[in-house]
Formats: C-alpha cells, sequence, structure tokens
C-alpha cells in the first residue's frame, strides 16, 4: 500500500509542472500580456525608423493613452512634422496637422492603411482594435523565443469584429508575460508581417521589450523599428485630456 501512495505522490511531483502551466488559460494570458504592456494608462516616449531599399527615416515620438477608449500620439521630430497629432476617442479618430491648420477625421476604411508610411497600420498606432476584446484565444503550444519559453497562442478575429488582421498568433513568455513575437495573417491566413521584440529592460518597475522589429512578409528590404525611450504606467489622466482642443496644444 506504501508503495503505491509513494508512487502516485511521484507521478504527482512529475507532472505538476505541466498541470500547473494549464492553470491560466488564453484569455488570462492574453490579459496579462496586454495589461503587462499598457497598464491602466501610460505615457510613453519612442522613436520609429521606417526602413526601405534606398532611403530611410526616423521620427521622435510622444504617446499617451487610457484604457482601450483613448489615445493621442503627437510627433515631436524632426521639425517638418513636429506638432502633428493623432486622437483616439472611443470609437472616433482624428488627425491634426500645424502645417495646414487642418483637423481631417479618419474613416474606418483607413484603419488597414500604413501609419505615417510605415509597416505599422493606422489601427495597431492608434489601438483601435483590441486583442482581448476582438479575438478569441486558444493555446496552441509552446516554443521558445530569443532564449525564452513562451506560450504559442492563436487570436482569431470574432465574426462581428471590425479588425485588419484575420488571425495573430502570439509568442508570450512563461515568465513575465511579455509578447516577444507576432505573426499577422489576413482572412485569407496569408502571413503578412512578423513583429518580433527584444531588448528587455526594467522600466518604471515592469519588465518589458523595448526594441521591435516590424517586417513585412513579401517586401524585400523592407520594415519598420520601434524603441522604447521611456514608459511611465497609471499615470492621472482626465478623459478631457483626449480632446480635439489639446490635439493643437499638447507638447
Amino acid at each position: 500500500m506504501k508503495k503505491i501512495v509513494l508512487a502516485a505522490f511521484a507521478l504527482l511531483l512529475a507532472t505538476a509542472p505541466s498541470v500547473w502551466a494549464q492553470d491560466l488559460s488564453a484569455n488570462e494570458i492574453i490579459v496579462k500580456a496586454d495589461n503587462k504592456i499598457k497598464g491602466n494608462s501610460s505615457y510613453t516616449e519612442m522613436s520609429m525608423t521606417i526602413v526601405r531599399p534606398s532611403w530611410q527615416r526616423t521620427v521622435s515620438l510622444k504617446s499617451w493613452t487610457k484604457t482601450t477608449d483613448y489615445s493621442m500620439t503627437l510627433i515631436s521630430g524632426p521639425a517638418k512634422e513636429k506638432g502633428k497629432t493623432f486622437l483616439k476617442y472611443k470609437n472616433k479618430m482624428w488627425s491634426w496637422s500645424p502645417n495646414i491648420n487642418r483637423m481631417i477625421k479618419l474613416p474606418p476604411s483607413m484603419m488597414s492603411q500604413g501609419w505615417m508610411g510605415s509597416d505599422f497600420s493606422n489601427d495597431e498606432m492608434m489601438k483601435e482594435s483590441s486583442i482581448i476584446r476582438d479575438y478569441d484565444h486558444r493555446i496552441i503550444g509552446s516554443e521558445t523565443v530569443d532564449g525564452h519559453d513562451c506560450y504559442k497562442i492563436q487570436l482569431a478575429a470574432k465574426e462581428d469584429a471590425a479588425v485588419v488582421w484575420g488571425k495573430q498568433i502570439k509568442w508570450i513568455t512563461k515568465s513575465g508575460f511579455m509578447q516577444m513575437k507576432t505573426e499577422y495573417f489576413d482572412d485569407e491566413e496569408y502571413l503578412i508581417k512578423t513583429e518580433i521584440a527584444s531588448k528587455i529592460q526594467v522600466m518604471d518597475g515592469r519588465e518589458i521589450p523595448t526594441y521591435f522589429e516590424l517586417i513585412p512578409e513579401e517586401d524585400e528590404g523592407h520594415k519598420t523599428i520601434v524603441e522604447i525611450k521611456k514608459i511611465e504606467f497609471d499615470i492621472k489622466l482626465a478623459d478631457n485630456f483626449f480632446s480635439q482642443q489639446n490635439m493643437k496644444r499638447v507638447r
């Protein structure tokens, strides 16, 4: 009898890690990963470098977000684009250009277009769609990315969701819930582009990747690099910070 009990106990110990690894659902992992990089609100300073076969250019950005409803992005350099601002207020979006003194409302049809000529879409930069709300989630495996043991999770767009991507596959670290890699697929499940994260640092008390390369699948020599310079989480931001009036004066 003792041998049976000991054998059962040994089996439990041997299988415990795999059992515990299944404690979190795919949805819970996605929520943790999304919250890790966003928080309830945030302020970010970053650079974006657009690389093409014969040229490249870099723009500096400042971004403010609050929940999934509000975001504002300011171009802080170079000089010829400085002051251009993008606003998302719930399900409405605008851009403001001081050079032409014009406010433009962005229609849903523009969400799939490249933001500022980059490989990121307007949807991704303005955070219009939500990886939590607009997709169904399923764990499809485990893989190592850049030395990190990761959950491999499929995100399938819900039928009624107004999203750019029909499917995404994300590699999220089991320790720390960092999004290390994402593949983006269209409605016909063709791979369109891949995002790879690296240069993990502690910023404002959180361990996060700070360097992101977005590489289109079919455009050789094209990529967009985003590097986070500074980030602050869970800052105080009133809803009225995200207004058309503030687009013209935020710095």
